[in-house]
């Protein structure tokens, strides 16, 4: 089981050791759990195309729909003590696990890093309170978001706040400026509600669960948001900005797209408001294989790098991503020697890479591109 890094402020520390990682308030920096891999793509016209393909652990806990039973956490004036999963962690508690990009691929997509977030329980607003992943794409830094995106969080007793979920207080009570970035929202000159680089429908909330601590102030399109979970049939998209920037691009996918006994695809495409950033997705996509368990999260958008330029700096980088070869067991028996010493080649195979991989991720993504495209004309 993963162990994240906390300090006991109570406690003598020699901090010279490295006992503590500011960056663990993001989440676990390994997504071995997953079983992930990603490929990255530029055709002759200047889209990209990332695909990311993990599987979904059988260790993660399902929580029950509506904060109800094992996501129930009670009322402001009835709390409940939050239920705790088997892996000994609360159902309410995100499990997040994230993975910086090499340099070309920021600058091919503006993307630094992606977290992959597990939410048992959902997320507000109520019509997402169901088990879900997010998939979140940063357009900065790991140690920015971690030490610079936080805030003074809200701690209001009138206002019900799900466990484990964190927001920051309104704009007035912020006391520094790193608090008071989150309430700097970038308009058009010509029209100031729309929000630049993000749909004409996207509107921030600017209290309760919108600005959080290392995400930033939140937007999404409030039509789309369904009344109950039940009618949650789509990938909604979230964004966020930071003193005035967009930080955030996140996908939400209800886990209900991405199990069961059948296979699945679903898409959506939407366009942008001014848009002074040229690389956001405009088409997504998640598929979902039944017969290994497989997920595949898809985005396309144009890349800043074209494709022989993108191809040379890849080069220059290594060549693209070797991919590990997870379906090695992990916990085989060592071939020991006379003297009972375990020789150099049966070292654990989870760590040895292999290519293998790479063909599959390429061919399953070819009937992707032409769903979306399908429906990137439906949205136009």
């Amino acid at each position: 089981m993963e162990v994240e890094s906390v300090l006991d402020l109570t406690k003598k520390h020699n901090l010279t050791k490295l006992e503590y990682d500011p960056l663990s308030v993001l989440g676990i920096q390994d997504t071995r759990k997953l079983k992930s891999a990603w490929v990255l793509t530029v055709n002759d016209q200047c889209l990209y195309e990332f695909v990311y393909k993990f599987e979904h652990p059988d260790s993660f806990p399902i929580g029950d729909e509506e904060h109800d039973g094992t996501c129930d956490f009670g009322t402001m004036d009835d709390p409940v003590k939050p239920k705790i999963a088997p892996d000994g962690k609360p159902y309410l508690k995100s499990r997040r696990y994230w993975e910086r990009f090499p340099d070309y691929v920021w600058a091919t997509m503006g993307f630094n890093h992606l977290s992959v977030d597990w939410s048992g329980c959902g997320r507000k607003p109520a019509g997402y309170r169901q088990p879900q992943y997010d998939m979140s794409f940063f357009r900065v830094t790991p140690e920015f978001r971690a030490l610079e995106m936080v805030c003074k969080l809200n701690d209001d007793p009138f206002m019900t706040t799900v466990p484990f979920q964190e927001y920051c207080a309104v704009d007035t009570e912020q006391e520094d400026i790193n608090g008071m970035n989150f309430f700097i929202t970038p308009g058009a000159m010509v029209n100031l509600d729309p929000l630049v680089n993000m749909p004409f429908d996207y509107t921030h909330r600017h209290q309760t669960y919108g600005p959080m601590p290392h995400e930033g102030l939140r937007a999404w399109d409030e039509s789309r948001v369904p009344d109950t979970p039940e009618e949650w049939n789509d990938l909604p998209v979230y964004m966020s900005t930071y003193a005035g920037k967009l930080a955030m691009w996140q996908a939400h996918v209800p886990f209900k797209f991405v199990n069961g006994t059948k296979r699945q695809f679903h898409s959506l495409a939407q366009r942008y408001w001014e848009t002074t950033i040229q690389t956001l997705p405009d088409t997504w996509a998640v598929k979902y294989d039944e017969r290994d368990g497989k997920i595949y999260f898809t985005i396309v958008g144009k890349a800043e790098i074209c494709r022989a330029d993108f191809e040379r700096v890849e080069r220059a980088a290594g060549g693209p991503p070797i991919f590990p070869n997870y379906e090695i067991p992990t916990e085989a028996p060592a071939i020991r020697d006379a003297t009972g010493d375990t020789p150099e080649d049966q070292k654990d195979e989870d760590e040895k890479p292999s290519s293998g991989s790479f063909t599959n991720i390429c061919s399953a993504t070819i009937v992707q591109v032409m769903m979306m495209a399908i429906a990137l004309n439906q949205s136009l």
